[in-house]
């Protein structure tokens, strides 16, 4: 008899094999494949002492006998049937390792291939040509994948399938003006956060060429509405679609900036015919002048009802004008407190006092909602367009307002506001306060004075244009310093990934598509940031707060230990639940790296970190995803790892 009888045994292995004669006498025995005597390279081979090695291809039929006769007593033999499997295929290498977009030819050489053998990219087969068991070849048409990994498989068929571990090969722009890190970086402070997508095009077309571009792209705007209703659930749900799917992402960034310095709130705004105008004013006016931004925002509607400024009348006997928006022009919307120089240092005189409150008060009296002209009393609450002025409840007579600045008596509503407006947006402050405000939203929360004296020069010479202003907060040498990772970056750049940047980001670094109908303004809000309703004028976050240390740090505020645990839930419930359904992604690029941990560690730390991830921290990584045989959980334990760190939270 021969043992084993029947097995299963891949092509190019082998397998010893033992005869016996039944009385239990010893012989020895010639062997033979198909009655070959020692077999053939189509069959498979066998030597004297019964060790049989498959043959590099499966025969026709996939099967093969073992005939074991005794060389003493021909007359007795025994057999085994050996079914003969397609070998595991091994990749040794591909050419081209470094692949461009677009199409090409790929070369794989290796071990174990068959005719029926076919290549994968990323799971997704691709014509495939059988050259040798040594060599295939394939053509494949390639787009900017998840951290810029491409993983090729070989995939043998039936009988036995069996699919190699990946070959990765990195991708990107044939011919790059910037680095991927740039890239990434960069649009982290300029976008909603990168995306595959975004990377490549800005890799592509360079920083200045990507900013006209986002200049001269329209902006995505908010569907109109008349709702009356104290909810503004729809206004939160398109704000995520089009943060994390709208091609205006700058001006998504900066109007979003805006909206946290020129702050109303859905509590007491919060019905969307009155959110709606608001938002998309400040989208259209995001790459306009600050002084048009600060009219619009004065004759909001919305506004007015916030600060109380709309239908707000001259003094009579035993009362005098509402003082909020007075007040908060001056100290969040265009001056502060306290005399600044260029580069943001105190001269410690102050800007105002209660007098010059009372006055600026009084200049901003005698507006009312948008709708007819009339010559007294009110207009009935509308939210479209800006207010008008009714002169008979304005206070005509002499005010000094903001800077000493004086208004004559006799003025008009709309003189004294051009004349408010205009000393505000002239006043020495105005540049260094707002400048500071958009860095600290954009870049990085406690900017070098030499950064921030920059960038108001630049707001002073342009007038506040804010296209010039976001240019050079952008280009400036402090905001990219880090795009070359051999220079050392200060510990105190970058900042903290406020709760909504956190979440939308998060999104668009998958690949996200969003459900129109969305919920995720929930997990925002969990983490600390309801969309649409800060609590106060100051938004959020004062932006004056600072950390135990004294660094400057506004969005820090809503750090705690209960937000930090819920930041690591809420991407626990994107890779697990995608946000409770609400966004749909694929991890397919990232699971066909999963065979390969280093691979896949390094492509999670190119689509989040840009390839930052501390050499140190990443075998800690690989031996953690390890732990697990199940591709699609080490890929959602890399990016957990990944994304809920420290590392990722605070963006540099």
């Amino acid at each position: 008899a021969v043992s084993p009888s029947k097995i299963n045994l891949r092509a190019g292995t082998s397998r010893k094999f033992f005869a016996q004669v039944s009385d239990g006498s010893i012989s020895k025995f010639v062997w033979r494949v198909n009655g070959v005597k020692g077999g053939s390279a189509a069959t498979g081979t066998i030597d004297a002492d019964g060790t049989f090695i498959a043959p590099e291809l499966p025969p026709a039929n996939n099967v093969v006998e073992i005939e074991a006769t005794s060389a003493s007593r021909p007359n007795i033999s025994g057999k085994a049937v050996i079914t003969i499997l397609n070998p595991t295929p091994v990749i040794a290498s591909l050419n081209p390792r470094t692949l461009t977009y677009g199409e090409h030819e790929i070369t794989i050489e290796g071990s174990g291939f068959v005719s029926g053998s076919q290549v994968k990219m990323n799971n997704v087969a691709l014509p495939t040509k059988f050259i040798s068991s040594k060599r295939l070849t394939t053509t494949a048409t390639l787009a900017p994948a998840t951290g810029g990994r491409i993983a090729f498989t070989v995939f043998n068929p039936d009988p036995g399938n069996e699919t190699s571990t990946p070959a990765v090969a990195t991708s990107g722009p044939p011919n790059p003006k910037i680095s991927y890190l740039a890239a990434g970086r960069f649009l982290e402070q300029a976008s909603w956060g990168p995306s595959a997508e975004s990377i490549a095009h800005l890799q592509d077309v360079g920083f200045e060429a990507w900013l006209a571009e986002q200049f001269a792209t329209p902006a995505t705007l908010y569907k109109s509405s008349n709702n009356t209703a104290d909810n503004l659930t729809d206004e939160q749900s398109e704000f995520f679609v089009h943060a994390v799917e709208g091609k205006d992402q700058l001006r998504q960034r900066v109007a979003f900036a805006l909206a946290q310095i020129f702050v109303v709130s859905g509590l007491k705004t919060g019905q969307p015919r009155q959110m709606v105008p608001y938002q998309n004013m400040l989208l259209q006016d995001a790459f306009g002048t600050y002084a048009n931004v600060l009219r619009d925002v004065t004759l909001s509607p919305t506004m007015g009802v916030y600060l109380d400024m709309v239908n707000d009348d001259k003094g009579s006997a035993g009362t005098s004008p509402n003082e909020n928006y007075a007040r908060e022009l001056m100290q969040l919307f265009s001056i502060g407190t306290v005399g600044l120089n260029s580069d943001g240092s105190e001269t410690g005189r102050p800007t105002y006092d209660q007098s010059t409150i009372t006055d600026m008060a009084r200049a901003l009296t005698g507006w009312t909602f948008p709708g007819k002209a009339i010559t007294q009393g009110h207009n009935p609450e509308s939210f479209d367009g800006p207010m008008i002025a009714i002169e008979s409840n304005h206070d005509e007579a002499a005010k000094v307002i903001v800077g000493g600045t004086k208004l004559p008596a006799g003025q008009s509503a709309e003189k004294d506001l051009d004349d408010v407006l205009h000393a505000l947006s002239m006043h020495p402050n105005t540049a260094t306060f707002i400048s500071l405000r958009l860095i600290q939203h954009l870049v990085t929360s406690d900017p070098s004075t030499n950064y921030l004296r920059r960038v108001s020069e630049v707001f002073g010479s342009s007038g506040g244009d804010l296209k010039a202003v976001i240019s050079e907060i952008l280009m400036d040498p402090e905001a990219r310093a880090g795009d070359d990772p051999n220079t050392a970056v200060s510990e105190k750049s970058g900042h903290w990934r406020e709760p909504v940047l956190a979440v939308v980001a998060l999104m668009r670094s998958l690949g996200v598509r969003v459900r129109a109908d969305n919920r995720v303004e929930r997990f925002s809000t969990s983490l600390g940031q309801r969309l649409f309703y800060p609590e106060s004028v100051f938004n959020d976050y004062s932006p004056l707060y600072r950390t135990s240390s004294g660094l400057l740090a506004p969005e820090f505020e809503l750090l705690s230990s209960g937000t930090a645990l819920m930041r690591a839930n809420v991407v626990r419930n994107l890779l697990e639940k995608g946000l409770n359904g609400d966004a749909q992604f694929d991890l397919t690029p990232l699971v066909s790296l999963a065979g390969s941990p280093p691979d896949l560690v390094d492509a999670v730390d190119h689509a989040f970190l840009y390839g930052r991830l501390p050499a140190v921290l990443k075998p800690e990584i690989v031996t953690a995803v390890s732990a697990t045989h199940d591709y699609n959980l080490r890929v959602r334990n890399a990016i957990y790892l990944v994304a809920s760190s420290a590392l990722y939270q605070v963006q540099h």
